[in-house]
Formats: C-alpha cells, sequence, structure tokens
C-alpha cells in the first residue's frame, strides 16, 4: 500500500501527465505541435494543481506557526499570480502580488496555446466563491480538473473538503454542475488517501454531495456511473461528462491492474503503469479534463510509481510536483 506522501506526490503527477499526455494527443491529431523537443507541457488543470497545492501548503505552514491564513484567499491569490505568468492584464482593483518559488518555475504558468475562456473570470480582478461564483456561463470540467489538491489534507472532513473545492472552482465556474463536480473529485482523491478502492470513493462522494440542498442531478449520476452504463450521461453537462469519463475509465483501470498483493508482475509496477496509461487514452476520448480526472485519482490511489515512466520521462515541471507533493506532505504532517 503506497504511503500518504506517495499518494500526494501520485496526485499531481498524475494529473498533471495525464492532461499533458492527452493534449499532446489532441494538438498531434490537428497537426500541431505541443513542443518541439517532444515533451509534454503542462494544461491549464496540471498548472492550477500545482497552484493549488502550493497555496494549500502555504496554509498549513503559517497554520503550524501559530499564523491564521484564509484558505479561500490564498487560493484566489495563486490563481491571480497564475493568471499573471498567462499574460492576464489583472485591474488596478485586484490585491498586490507576493510571488513565491513556484512563480520562477516555467512549466508552472507557461502561456497555454489555448487560454481557456474561464480565465476571464480571474481577470475581473475579484474574488468568486461559493456564495457568489463568477463565469455562469462555463459548465466545462476545467473546475473538477484541478480540484484533486483539496482533498489530500489528511484527517480534513469532508464538509471542509467540499467548501474548498466549492469556493477554488468558483474562482472561475459559476454552473452548478461544474462546481459540485469540482468538490466530487475532491471528495474521491480524499477517500483514495485514506485507502479506499475508486468505486467506495465516488460512492461516499456521491453519500456527502446528495444530502446539499440543491443537489446537482448531472454529477450525482457521474457519480453513480459504471464504465458499461457511460452512455446515459449523454445528455448530462460537460463537466459532469468529464467527471464520469474520468471516473468509469479509473474504475476500468483498477479492476485491469487487480489487487497489488496478487500483482504478480515485476516490482516497478508495470501492470499499474500499463493501466494507468490505458485509463488516459479511455478518459481522453472524452477531454483532457476527463483524462487529468482519471490521472489524479489513479495516482492517488496508487502512488507516484504508478505513473507511467513514458509519461514522467517527458514531463516538464516533474520536479515542481515533486517538491510541493513533499511541501504538502510535511505540512500535513503525512507519512
Amino acid at each position: 500500500m503506497p504511503s500518504t506522501a506517495s499518494r500526494i506526490h501520485g496526485c499531481l503527477l498524475g494529473a498533471a501527465a495525464a492532461e499533458a499526455a492527452a493534449l499532446a494527443e489532441r494538438y498531434h491529431s490537428a497537426g500541431q505541435h505541443s513542443a518541439d523537443d517532444g515533451g509534454l507541457r503542462l494544461g491549464a488543470a496540471g498548472q492550477l494543481s500545482l497552484y493549488t497545492a502550493d497555496a494549500l501548503a502555504q496554509v498549513l505552514e503559517w497554520a503550524n506557526d501559530g499564523v491564521y491564513a484564509d484558505q479561500a484567499a490564498c487560493v484566489w491569490l495563486a490563481f491571480l499570480r497564475w493568471a499573471g505568468g498567462q499574460g492576464v492584464a489583472l485591474p488596478s482593483s485586484a490585491p498586490p502580488i507576493t510571488e513565491r518559488w513556484i512563480d520562477a518555475e516555467p512549466a508552472a504558468r507557461r502561456r497555454l496555446p489555448d487560454r481557456p475562456a474561464w480565465v476571464g473570470s480571474l481577470a475581473s480582478g475579484e474574488m468568486g466563491s461559493a456564495a457568489r461564483p463568477l463565469g455562469a456561463e462555463y459548465d466545462d470540467g476545467g473546475a473538477a480538473a484541478r480540484s484533486a489538491p483539496f482533498g489530500l489534507i489528511q484527517g480534513t472532513p469532508p464538509a471542509a473538503v467540499v467548501s474548498m473545492a466549492l469556493d477554488g472552482a468558483a474562482l472561475t465556474h459559476g454552473d452548478p454542475a461544474a462546481i459540485q463536480a469540482a468538490a466530487a473529485v475532491a471528495l474521491i482523491v480524499r477517500e483514495l488517501v485514506a485507502g479506499s478502492a475508486v468505486s467506495d470513493a465516488a460512492e461516499a462522494a456521491r453519500a456527502v454531495l446528495a444530502t446539499r440542498r440543491a443537489p446537482s442531478d448531472d454529477v450525482l449520476a457521474a457519480l453513480d456511473v459504471t464504465p458499461e452504463e457511460g452512455a446515459r450521461l449523454e445528455d448530462a453537462s460537460p463537466a459532469a461528462r468529464a467527471l464520469a469519463a474520468g471516473l468509469s475509465a479509473a474504475i476500468i483501470a483498477e479492476r485491469t491492474a487487480g489487487p497489488a498483493e496478487r500483482n504478480e508482475r515485476d516490482e516497478r509496477n508495470e501492470s499499474k503503469q500499463y493501466s494507468f496509461e490505458d485509463a488516459v487514452k479511455r478518459a481522453a476520448d472524452s477531454g483532457p479534463e476527463a483524462a487529468a480526472i482519471a490521472g489524479a485519482i489513479l495516482g492517488t490511489l496508487w502512488g507516484n510509481d504508478a505513473v507511467p515512466d513514458a509519461l514522467t520521462r517527458r514531463l516538464e515541471g516533474i520536479d515542481i510536483a515533486a517538491r510541493l507533493a513533499a511541501e504538502l506532505a510535511e505540512a500535513s504532517g503525512a507519512n
């Protein structure tokens, strides 16, 4: 069984590698190149997952020093720093920016070839929240694809995970399904860190979200989906479809690899690496957001060693993921 520190690292690395691989395949199919050197570049979800982890590490570090820090505000400021790196012109009303080490890492905020439309929510200079989300028109899976880190802090109650994820999603997305899909991913990751199987983690997440005052039927259906019944979500929102595709791909991969104690492949987890890569390809059929969700889930489930060497050898920014995972693990007391 992977350590909590390995699960944290696997989550960040898995999401980044899976999304980058999906984007590279998309560009290849379109006759474009994502990197002249054949490398894999981080996408929006990969970059913002790292920025989210950095913000959470900062909050924990301050808390360990006896200093209170507003978690939602720290994530917002991290996102604004990222947006600045993307060339977004922030208004004068935006708060002053104090850079952290991650801002000096080119891979963490390399300008995206196709900047998502929801970046416009950050350009407003306003801070969205679950009570007053920004970007009501954005119903894609972009927020869900970057929200896994909210579930990585051991011992965080489900309600707190939901609150953090909803506030983080509301910085850019205002569609109810898009916001609740983000909370679903964070809740799944929380359960996986504690040692649950993927299906059990999804069931637990569904139970929590079902108690909300206005749960999204699309998101509840996505959490209840089985790989064989995915077609019934054809009319669901884009965010729910991305969640369902990423989740079902992860469930198939978990079944394919089988329990670790019965896995007779060599000690380098070749079976899991193969299943991981197959899951990324399966989820990528529904888009890079779905691939990132599948990668985050499987990376958390199996730890960082399960992220395929074929991807990590080409992935830009793997050192950033490793450093942030170490910082987050240390600050949260993970082993």
